[in-house]
This record gives structure tokens, sequence and C-alpha cells, in this order.
């Protein structure tokens, strides 16, 4: 066919291109690859450019619905589009990027499979690689929170609340059923408030169809910012230069804290562990789940370039999309610093990645088919808008004004038409018909292969109690760092049996035990904690492994009835 397109079922393919087409990467399968590839369609098409893009999942996130997903009102799967058809007739590689060498043009790409290594090489990139989510905010951020930005964890937090549910559904001590259905969402910017929100309207379904013996008094949701307001995007308040909105910002708060979440400003998550949170201003809030969105910071690999940047560690980029100084490097996204018409920074938000790309797509045909100079980015925004929870939304449009309802409606006919892919807004469109009907997805999709270890990475606050012979549940704790108490109580007293530290382990004694004892950590306490008819398994292995490793490794004494006596490790 002309033009070198083939359509059948699975949409266009690629063909390749003249020998003498020059080579467009992108780097990064996000918004701005989606609209390169829009914009450079035909060219590609007619053999004009030998456009590839680099990504590391086969599939695009809509961040926009993932609070709806999280909540069940979206099919986990709807909110994901695949990339062969949104970047067709580019080529995809599948891959993690490992290094950028921009002097000698190419960039070193790893396979999932087994990390085998090749090279992409360009005349042009355009550098779309994102963010990073901070996971240096506070202790345990990394170990214990649910994170907003990558899909494994979205899913994971969708399951885990319906099985804080579960759990509580049959737990009968009033002290860890308040833990199970508290939940704590860090920061409260788009997606901390979007997904506050959402929750509370979730726990009055769940608890009044799904789930009778849970009382929606027992739910317990906390909101806490940092800022002065939460979303202090619509409030001015993000270093965008953009215009405030503070009545939006009132409307949004009044709507959660109507909703029962009890919003928190000027407070920040200062320690978590996987039984409570420390907020800044010393409270304790004993819970399971805690939600970080806490905000970004560049990727390792954008922060090695030796490019032009700004105070936050975004490229910065002239108006029309290039790297200063440099002819063939092209940003945008979040990682870029992308001047707006009329003066500041494009804000971190998907509209302004989508029109981003479609920019430097045109640029590159006008650069590299037309011979002609590039032109500035000219987009003066559309609006901005965040749902708040039960049919309700702030919004503002050029300036104007919505909230409740009518922003509600009027931010979903956006967020939909902005979606990438026609095939999954039908299936969205069926969703939202059907949910009302059926009711919400509550189904716990336990996945993984039962074959792997489970290691989990554990951080404890001083003065925590770690396990009890009651709750010692199904690990073996490895103390990597910090000191661990054993303690024996007795007639109201308590007296520390032993002191534990490094390499020692503990906490399977009581799964076959009624002494009243417990570990408590002595100071901040890092372990690792492996399940325990998984660690004779996991100490053979490294035993065999230990003359490879050297003779100087320490391999911890684990059993099936390892911390029996909570002796130290050999």
């Amino acid at each position: 066919m002309d033009g070198g397109l083939r359509r059948g079922y699975n949409g266009p393919v690629e063909t390749p291109a003249r020998e003498d087409a020059p080579r467009v990467v992108v780097l990064g399968g996000g918004y701005v690859a989606i609209t390169v590839c829009r914009a450079l369609r035909q060219a590609v098409a007619e053999r004009q450019i030998d456009l590839t893009v680099v990504c590391a999942d086969n599939f695009h996130v809509f961040h926009g619905f993932v609070g709806e997903m999280v909540t069940g009102r979206l099919s986990p799967s709807h909110i994901l589009s695949p990339v062969r058809r949104l970047f067709a007739p580019a080529h995809v590689h599948v891959g993690e990027i490992q290094r950028i060498d921009l002097a000698g043009q190419r960039a070193v790409v790893a396979r999932q499979l087994d990390g085998h290594r090749s090279e992409v090489t360009w005349d042009h990139v355009v550098l779309s690689l994102g963010t990073a989510d901070r996971t240096d905010a506070y202790p345990g951020l990394l170990e214990h929170a649910f994170k907003l930005r990558e899909y494994r964890d979205c899913f994971a937090l969708k399951n885990h609340i319906l099985q804080m549910f579960e759990q509580a559904d049959i737990e009968s001590d009033p002290e860890e059923r308040r833990r199970l259905l508290t939940f704590v969402v860090a920061g409260g910017g788009y997606a901390g408030t979007e997904v506050a929100g959402e929750l509370s309207d979730f726990a009055r379904r769940l608890t009044r169809r799904e789930y009778p013996r849970v009382r929606l008094d027992e739910c317990r949701f906390v909101l806490a910012h940092p800022g002065p307001t939460i979303l202090p995007e619509l409030y001015g308040d993000d270093g965008s230069g953009a215009k405030a909105h503070p009545r939006l910002v009132e409307f949004a708060t009044s709507r959660l804290r109507e909703l029962g979440v009890d919003v928190r400003t000027e407070t920040r998550v200062a320690f978590a562990t996987p039984n409570e949170v420390t907020l800044s201003d010393g409270e304790r809030i004993p819970t399971r789940t805690i939600i970080s969105s806490v905000g970004t910071r560049p990727h390792d690999i954008v922060a090695g370039l030796d490019l032009p940047k700004d105070a936050r560690g975004r490229i910065r980029v002239q108006r029309t999309g290039r790297v200063a100084g440099a002819d063939n490097i092209w940003a945008g996204g979040d990682c870029s610093a992308f001047p707006m018409p009329r003066g500041g920074d494009s804000p971190s938000v998907a509209l302004y990645a989508y029109k981003h790309g479609g920019h430097i797509g045109r640029n590159l045909k006008r650069v590299l088919i037309q011979r002609r100079r590039p032109k500035p980015f000219r987009f003066p925004g559309l609006g901005q808008g965040a749902s708040v929870g039960r049919r309700s939304a702030v919004a503002e449009l050029q300036g104007v004004e919505l909230t409740g309802l009518l922003a509600w409606v009027v931010w979903r006919v956006l967020l939909t038409y902005y979606f990438p892919s026609w095939d999954r807004r039908l299936h969205l469109l069926a969703d939202w018909a059907i949910w009302p009907l059926v009711g919400r997805d509550v189904v716990a999709m336990r996945v993984g292969d039962g074959g792997d270890y489970d290691v989990r990475h554990n951080v404890y606050s001083e003065g925590e109690i770690i396990v009890t012979e009651q709750r010692a549940g199904r690990y073996i704790h490895i103390i990597v760092d910090g000191e661990v108490e054993i303690l024996h109580s007795s007639d109201g007293r308590e007296v520390v049996l032993k002191t534990l530290g490094p390499g020692d382990t503990f906490g399977q004694r009581w799964l076959e035990s009624f002494e009243t004892e417990s570990a408590r950590a002595r100071t901040v306490v890092r372990t690792l904690a492996l399940r325990r008819e998984q660690a004779p398994r996991l100490q053979e292995v490294m035993r065999s492994a230990a003359p490879i490793i050297g003779e100087s490794a320490h391999i911890p004494t684990i059993s099936a009835s390892a911390g029996d006596d909570a002796r130290p490790a050999e």
C-alpha cells in the first residue's frame, strides 16, 4: 500500500524508512511520545523520517482516572492503552533506558527478560523521561507507602484497600480494627486530594453494600499536606506563576471534610512504619495504609545529563522545545522546564506534556523535511481541576471557575476527550454506565508467582512494638540496622529479656507459644522480613552461593523455628 501502511485488526504496522531518512528517537513513552508520533505519523508512513520510541512498558497509563480505578469504578486495565497502537507506525522498543550518551548520539537499553543490552542511535532525540517519586521525603516512604506514579503501585493499592476491609470484617480487636480502617494520604496536590475524596466515597458504598459488619464511622481518612492549603496548583502556590483560585481550594477543602476526610494543612508525614504514621506535630496514627503523593524529583538518568537545568533539576529548553545550544536535542513533559508564551514555565501536568509533544513533532517536521525554522510554543493553557469525591469537583477553564456536579461533568468530559485511545474510551463509557447497576469492582486479585521469595523491607520507629505473641504473623525478621528489645510482660510489668542487634532474628517463637512476650524497637530499626516457610530454602541457597559471594559474607542462621529463643545469628 502506498505510504507503507497496512491496516488490519491490529491497526497500522511499521514500515522501514528510507536509508537516508533522519533518525528520530523519543526516550520515554508518556504523553509527549504520543503526540510526537501523531504529529509525525504521515512523515513516518511516507518513510521521510525513521521514528523510534523507547519505553519501559508496552502500555501507557492515563493517570487522570487512577482514583476511579483504585476505588473500583473502572476496571484496572481500562486506564491502560497499548503503546503499539498509540505510537504506530513508529518503531517501538520496550526496555529500560540505562545510559544516554548525548555526544555519541546513542542510548543503551536493557531488555526486561534478562537485561541484555542493545544500543539505539539517532540524529535527533526527544527527551521525555518524566520524573521519579521522592522516596526520601520521610523515613519509611520507600518501604511502606503506596506511590501513585507507577501503575503497579496503583494496582497493588486497589487490592490492598479491599484486603483491609476483608480483614476488618473478621477482626475482633477494636484497636487493630481501627488500624485496618485508617487510611493516611501524604500530600494534598491533585493526586492526593482526588484519592482521599474517592476513598471516603468508596468506604461509604462498601460499608453500605459489601461489608455490613463494618460501620462507616469506624473508617478514618487523613490527608496531610505541608503547605498552608491543599491543591497548591490551584492556589497559585506551586511556583508556576499561574493565577490563584482560592475559592476553588476552599470549596474542595470544605467538600472533603463533609465526606469525612480529616484535612491537615501545614502538617507533613515524618515517619512511616507497617503499623503507624508519625506526623510532623508528633501525633502517631495507627494505620496499615499510607498513600504517598509528596512530589517528584528528576530521574537519576536526567540528573546525570550535562544539559542546562533549572533549580528543580528539569532540563531547560527554549520555546521551540530545543535544548539551548543543541540543535538535535529536544525535551518536553515533566522532565523539562518548558517556557510558557506569557512567561513562567509549564505546570507539570499531563495536558502540557500532551501539547509539548505535538509542538516538538511539528517542529521536527519543519526542521527535517521542510528545512524551515522551528516555531515557538504558543499554547496559553486550557484549565485545571480535580475531583473531590462523590460526583463533585473543582475546575477552572480559561479563568472561569466551576464547582460541584457541573465541574465534575465538565472535567470528566475533558479528561475523556484527551484519553489517548478510542477503544479504551468505549471501555470507560461502559464502566461508567454499568457500575451504578452492578456496583463497584470489589475483587482483590492476588498476583505473582508463588515460588518467588516474599522478602519485605521494614522500618520501625523508636519505641514501636514490632510483633507480639498475639500478632506474630508469618514472617521471620532479620535485623539490618538498629536494636530490638525482647520484652516479657507479667502483672503489668515489663522485663527486658535481651537486646538484639544487626544479624539477629526474631518473630517466629510466638506462632506456637502463649508466652506474653513482644519485640520492641529500642532505636530506629530496619529489618528484612522473610516468610517462615521460605527462610530455610533461602538460607540454603545463600550458603551454596557463599564461595561465589565470598567467604567474608555473613549469612544469618534462619530456619523454620528461627527466633524460638531469639538467639543471635551464628
